[in-house]
């Protein structure tokens, strides 16, 4: 059996971005998305969820951008001098590899993204993150030991190998796939249940009709995510980018929100008989 399983990253990011990602899931192929606790549009994607069940919500793990949830002198190490986070993955990385990051604090803030969701009833389907933050060794153990302790079962595995014409974004995708790679028994063993495959960073913002059309044609066996990213583009989202760092993404939400609307697409899938799940039904 081919399963799918579509998923939007950035629900909670602003009012348009949610609107946008519901819509797809209403009118279009949409099935998943993964929430960011600490990101002004959380109040509104909660309310929106909750009125959208067949909807399966994850959380988006955070340490990029914004500010954070728990009390900035306990994560220190996270934030720049304003008391944000650096908004810049490169400089993450760079302060981890250096031990400039207090891996405590990372798990306390991750913690209190985990615990504001559930306050707000909503069941967190998987683990996912901010520029797949999530896949690095030691951050996976950190989203392997939360995950037991709050019986969230399932993560999103990045296992997409390619080259593009973007040369950074394909060595990110290979990165990351690789990382997940070398944490794959240790999923594995914790009984954290992933899909097969996944698509959508080595073309993050290129998710089009044509190209998804040629990935659910050519789909193996087994399950796949599809992730994406849609949203209607608003002043909202604009000015938040001021505040939190730009999102090369925001030129491309509403291109790949019309790709999710696109009826030819759901006649494939049908033809086909592909299943569109979400990650409850891993």
């Amino acid at each position: 059996m081919k399963k799918v399983i579509i998923n939007a990253d950035d629900f909670g990011l602003s009012k348009g971005v949610n609107e946008g990602i519901i819509l797809a899931h209403q009118k279009g192929i949409l099935t998943s998305t993964s929430l960011m606790a600490n990101m002004p549009g959380f109040a509104h994607a909660v309310e929106l969820a909750k009125k959208n069940v067949k909807l399966g919500v994850g959380i988006h793990l955070n340490i990029v951008r914004g500010r954070p949830l728990s009390p900035v002198n306990r994560v220190s190490s996270l934030l720049d001098k304003d008391k944000n986070f650096f908004s810049n993955i490169f400089i993450i990385l760079r302060k981890l590899w250096s031990k400039k990051i207090n891996k405590q604090e990372i798990e306390l803030e991750f913690r209190a993204q985990i615990e504001k969701i559930l306050k707000n009833k909503i069941q967190i389907s998987h683990f996912d993150s901010e520029k797949h933050i999530h896949c690095l060794p030691s951050l996976l153990k950190i989203v392997l030991k939360l995950g037991k302790e709050y019986n969230i079962k399932r993560i999103r595995y990045i296992n997409e190998y390619c080259i593009t014409p973007r040369l950074l974004q394909s060595a990110k995708t290979i990165f990351a796939s690789l990382s997940c790679l070398s944490m794959k028994e240790k999923i594995i063993e914790d009984g954290i249940l992933k899909p097969d495959r996944s698509y959508g960073i080595g073309r993050s913002g290129q998710m089009t009709s044509p190209r998804i059309k040629k990935i659910l044609s050519n789909l193996k066996d087994g399950v796949t995510e599809i992730m994406v990213h849609p949203g209607f583009v608003t002043q909202e989202l604009m000015d938040l980018e001021k505040e939190i760092g730009s999102f090369y993404i925001n030129r491309y939400r509403e291109k790949e929100l019309k790709a999710l609307l696109d009826q030819d697409i759901k006649k494939i899938i049908s033809d086909k008989e592909i299943g569109l799940i979400n990650f409850n039904q891993l």
